[in-house]
């Protein structure tokens, strides 16, 4: 049965994204709960603040693989599910069941589905992210930019449309969940830094 096998995986997929790598990882290294330091977001640029750039960029990896495991999983059955696993576990990640729905902002894990489904325009938005973020200090502007950048490269290269779909709806939450940053950098009260850890 088609159908079963696709839910199977979409609920696995959203398991999966649920995993609150940030949390974890700082609290098995450094006993302590990442949300109650800096922003208390459960992603890599808090996580890089509050523990070091090492486990911010550890946390950064298994945010990815979060999203490209479930991607590359459905690929073997059809775009579709790809971008639908892979859409799955990026909801996951942003309201995971395991922390009461409060999850992180999902550019890592939406860069590890970009990855699977595109890689060489994940890779470009990648790029565009560091180097925004360097020039600016601000990682949250080049988190959107780089996420609305992979879905217009999509469009652009006529990518299969449940690609597009996906990647379109993922770069929408991406900037959605970044929206009190941007309130932060017009009122000038946004921490610039990029990845420091504190």
């Amino acid at each position: 049965m088609v159908w079963l096998t696709w839910v199977v995986i979409i609920i696995l997929s959203y398991l999966l994204g649920a995993l609150p790598s940030a949390y974890i990882l700082v609290k098995l290294k450094n006993n302590i709960d990442i949300r109650h330091f800096g922003s208390g977001n459960v992603g890599t640029t808090n996580t890089a603040r509050a523990a070091g750039t090492g486990m911010g960029i550890a946390v950064f990896i298994v945010d990815a693989a979060k999203g490209a495991i479930p991607a590359l999983v459905g690929l073997h059955y059809s775009g579709w599910l790809a971008a639908a696993a892979g859409l799955a576990a990026f909801i996951g990640h942003l309201w995971p069941i395991w922390l009461s729905f409060q999850g992180g902002k999902g550019v890592a894990t939406g860069f590890g589905v970009g990855v699977i489904l595109t890689p060489w325009l994940a890779l470009i938005s990648l790029a565009t992210w560091l180097i925004i973020s360097i020039a600016s200090g601000y990682v949250s502007l080049g988190s959107c930019v780089a996420t609305v950048l992979l879905a217009l490269q999509m469009l652009v290269t006529s990518q299969p449309l449940p690609y597009i779909l996906a990647v379109t709806i993922m770069a929408a939450l991406v900037c959605w969940r970044h929206r009190s940053n941007f309130q932060n950098i017009r009122a000038g009260t946004e921490r610039k830094s990029f990845c420091k850890p504190s």
